[in-house]
C-alpha cells in the first residue's frame, strides 16, 4: 500500500513538471480592439488601411455624455491608417506606429473604398478570409469616396461610428463577408453590397455631416460596375425580400401621392424555355398599410381601391424592372437566374448557357408580375364637411 502511495506521489510530481503556465497570454491592456476597418487604394498603386479603435479612457462612465469622437484622441475612438504595397504590408506599417497590438476578433464592419471596389476587391476579401482573428459574420460595405473618411464621420446616436455603421447594415440587407464570398463563388450569381456615404445636413443654419446608407453597389465578379439610384435601390429590396417595414410612394392620377408601408412581401421565381432560350417570371406578393393619403380619397370605395392598387402594383413592377434592365445591360446577374439554372438544369447550363451567360442576360426575357393588397387603412381619407 505504501509503495502504491509513493508511486502515485512520484507520478504526480513528474506530471506537474510537464504542465505549463500561460506562456502565450496577451493582456487586455496590450491590445487595441479594432471595431471597423477601411481599405482604400492610393494613386501610386499602394494600399491604405484604416482602423477604428475605441479609447477606454475616453468612453466615460455613468456621467459621460456619449456620441461624438475624433481622430485626435479627444473623443471615445481613434482612427489611424497606414500605407503599403499590399493590404498586409499596410497593416504592418500601421502596427509599427501603435503601442498596442491590433486585435481584429471584435471587428464589426469592413468598408472598402469606391476606387478599390471598382478595380477589384478580391485581395481585400482574401486578407479578411485568411486572417485567423477575422469573422465571416463581419458586415461588408462599399464607401462613396474613401473608406478612411467614413470611419472618421461622427454619429449623433452612437459613441462609435463603427457601431453606427453596423446597426445601419443590420437594419438593411445585412451583407456579411460570408454572403459576398458565397455569391462570388456561385456560377451565375453576382453580389450586391450596401453603399455607405456622407450626407450633408443643415440644422438651424449649421451644416454638419452624417452617414447615409440608401444605395447599393452592383458587382460583376469582384468589381463594382455601378451604384443604384433610389428607384433601383427599392428594386434590390424587392429582389431580396427585404421591403418589410419600408414604404412605397406612388401617384394617384393627378390628385396627389399615396404612401404604402409594406407589412409583408415575398418573391417567387418561375422558369420556362421559350424558343430554346430561358425565360423567368418573377411574381411579387406585397401587402401594405396606407400611411399617407394626399388626394384624400376613400379606399373603401371599390373603384378607388382598384385604381390605387393598380398604381401600387405598377410602381413595384417599375422598380424591379429598372434594376434588372440596368444590371442585365451590364452583364451582371444579381437575381441569380444563372445560379438557378446551375442547380436545376446543370447539364444544359454547362453545355449551352455558362460560357456566354453575361451577354445572354441582355436578351433574356424576364416578366415581372405583382400581386398587391392594401390590407389595413390608417388613413381612410374621409372628407368632412364644416
Amino acid at each position: 500500500m505504501k509503495n502504491r502511495t509513493l508511486l502515485l506521489f512520484i507520478w504526480t510530481m513528474l506530471s506537474s513538471i510537464l504542465l505549463t503556465a500561460c506562456w502565450d497570454r496577451r493582456e487586455i491592456n496590450d491590445l487595441a480592439f479594432v471595431i471597423a476597418t477601411g481599405v482604400d487604394t492610393e494613386k501610386e498603386g499602394n494600399y491604405r488601411t484604416a482602423v477604428q479603435v475605441p479609447l477606454p479612457s475616453a468612453m466615460g462612465g455613468s456621467g459621460s455624455s456619449g456620441g461624438g469622437g475624433g481622430t485626435g484622441g479627444e473623443g471615445p475612438y481613434y482612427v489611424d491608417s497606414g500605407t503599403g504595397k499590399n493590404i498586409r504590408d499596410s497593416n504592418m506599417n500601421l502596427q509599427n506606429r501603435m503601442s498596442r497590438s491590433l486585435y481584429f476578433a471584435h471587428r464589426r464592419v469592413v468598408v472598402i473604398g469606391e476606387d478599390l471596389a471598382k478595380k477589384g476587391m478580391e485581395g481585400a476579401i482574401n486578407v479578411i478570409l485568411i486572417q485567423p482573428q477575422s469573422r465571416l459574420s463581419t458586415f461588408l460595405l462599399i464607401s462613396k469616396g474613401d473608406a478612411s473618411e467614413i470611419l472618421s464621420t461622427q454619429s449623433k446616436l452612437e459613441q462609435l461610428p463603427g457601431e453606427a455603421i453596423r446597426e445601419m447594415a443590420k437594419n438593411g440587407i445585412g451583407m456579411t463577408v460570408k454572403d459576398v464570398l458565397q455569391d462570388l463563388e456561385r456560377p451565375g450569381k453576382e453580389p450586391i453590397i450596401p453603399v455607405i456615404e456622407k450626407a450633408k445636413i443643415e440644422i438651424k443654419g449649421k451644416a454638419t455631416e452624417e452617414m447615409e446608407m440608401s444605395s447599393f453597389a452592383i458587382l460583376k465578379g469582384d468589381k463594382v460596375i455601378f451604384t443604384t439610384n433610389s428607384k433601383e435601390s427599392r428594386g434590390v429590396l424587392w429582389l431580396l425580400d427585404s421591403m418589410r417595414g419600408k414604404s412605397v410612394t406612388f401617384p394617384y392620377g393627378d390628385e396627389g401621392e399615396l404612401n404604402i408601408k409594406i407589412i409583408q412581401s415575398k418573391l417567387h421565381r418561375q422558369f420556362s424555355i421559350v424558343r430554346g432560350k430561358p425565360r423567368f417570371t418573377l411574381t411579387v406578393k406585397a401587402t401594405g398599410t396606407l400611411m399617407e393619403n394626399e388626394p384624400n380619397v376613400s379606399l373603401e370605395d371599390p373603384k378607388v381601391y382598384t385604381k390605387a392598387l393598380a398604381s401600387f402594383e405598377k410602381e413595384i413592377k417599375s422598380e424591379i424592372s429598372a434594376l434588372l434592365d440596368h444590371s442585365h445591360s451590364e452583364g451582371s446577374d444579381i437575381a441569380g437566374f444563372g445560379w438557378y439554372l446551375y442547380k436545376n438544369h446543370n447539364k444544359r447550363w454547362e453545355r449551352e448557357w455558362k460560357k456566354d451567360w453575361g451577354n445572354s442576360l441582355k436578351d433574356m426575357e424576364v416578366k415581372v408580375t405583382v400581386d398587391g393588397e392594401i390590407q389595413r387603412l390608417t388613413n381612410t381619407g374621409l372628407k368632412f364637411k364644416e
